[in-house]
C-alpha cells in the first residue's frame, strides 16, 4: 500500500507531491466524505471503533449498554441509523481517494474484522492505518502485513517513548504526529531513521507552511482547500 507522504529514505508511489494533504474526520459519515472528495483530498481520515463484529465510522465513542447514543466529554448524540461502517467508506473512495484508518478500539479483535472487510471491499482503495494503540497495530499488521502502518503520537510522554524505540522497531513506515511536537530537527531525524512524517491537525496556512519548510510528508487538515491554497501561494 502506498503511504501518505514520502521521505528522502522512503519513496511512496501513489503521492505525486509532497506533502499530502489529509482530510481529517473526512470519513466520518456520507456528508463528510462528499465534502473531502468535493475538495479533492489525497487522503481521507476516519475514527474506527470495533462494535458488534463491525468497523462503523465516527468520532465519538458509544455509551456502553444497549442504548443508541453516542458521547464525548462535553456532550451526547444519538447514534446514526443505520451506522456508517468501513466498507460503505471504501466504496465511496474507489479511484477516487485514498483512506487513513484511525484505529480507536478492538485490541485482539479488530484485526481480522479488517482483514476480512479489505478482502471484501478495499481492493481499489489505497489504505494505511493509524492508532495511538501501538499494540494493536502490531495486531493489524500481522493480519494484514501489507498495510504501512503509522504510530500516532499525542502527547510528549508518547513522543518519547517512541523516539526510545525507534530505531529498533521495523514496524512503522512512519509517524502521525500532533503538529506542536514537531520542529525542524525532530522532521529530519525522522526521515533519517527512514520514517515518512504526518503532522496533524493543521489549519492554520502559516503553520503549514512552516512544516512543509521542515519537510513534513502530510498534513492533516479540517480545511483542505484552504491549506492547499495557501501552500500553493507559496511557491
Amino acid at each position: 500500500m502506498s503511504a501518505p507522504g514520502s521521505s528522502g529514505a522512503q519513496e511512496s508511489a501513489g503521492v505525486s507531491s509532497r506533502p499530502a494533504l489529509i482530510a481529517h474526520g473526512g470519513g466520518n459519515g456520507p456528508g463528510p466524505v462528499r465534502e473531502a472528495l468535493a475538495a479533492s483530498a489525497p487522503f481521507i481520515e476516519v475514527d474506527l471503533w470495533l462494535h458488534r463484529g463491525r468497523l462503523e465510522a465516527r468520532h465519538e465513542r458509544r455509551v456502553p449498554g444497549p442504548l443508541p447514543i453516542l458521547y464525548e466529554f462535553w456532550y451526547l448524540t444519538p447514534a446514526p441509523r443505520p451506522p456508517y461502517h468501513l466498507e460503505d467508506l471504501l466504496l465511496a473512495c474507489e479511484g477516487r481517494a485514498s483512506v487513513l484508518l484511525d484505529l480507536k478500539n478492538g485490541l485482539g479483535k479488530l484485526a481480522p474484522v479488517l482483514r476480512q472487510t479489505l478482502a471484501a471491499f478495499g481492493r481499489g482503495v489505497n489504505v494505511v492505518a493509524s492508532s495511538q494503540n501501538w499494540p494493536l497495530l502490531r495486531e493489524v499488521k500481522v493480519a494484514c502485513p501489507h498495510l504501512d502502518l503509522y504510530y500516532s503520537i499525542d502527547t510528549p510522554d508518547q513522543f518519547d517513548l517512541f523516539q526510545s524505540v525507534m530505531l529498533h522497531d521495523p514496524l512503522p513506515a512512519g509517524v502521525s504526529c500532533r503538529h506542536t511536537l514537531l520542529d525542524r530537527r525532530i522532521v529530519r531525524d525522522f526521515h533519517d531513521a527512514g520514517l515518512a512524517v504526518a503532522a496533524w491537525t493543521v489549519d492554520d496556512g502559516d503553520r503549514a507552511r512552516d512544516l512543509v519548510r521542515w519537510g513534513v510528508d502530510a498534513i492533516t487538515t479540517n480545511r483542505v482547500e484552504e491549506i492547499r491554497a495557501a501552500l500553493a501561494a507559496s511557491l
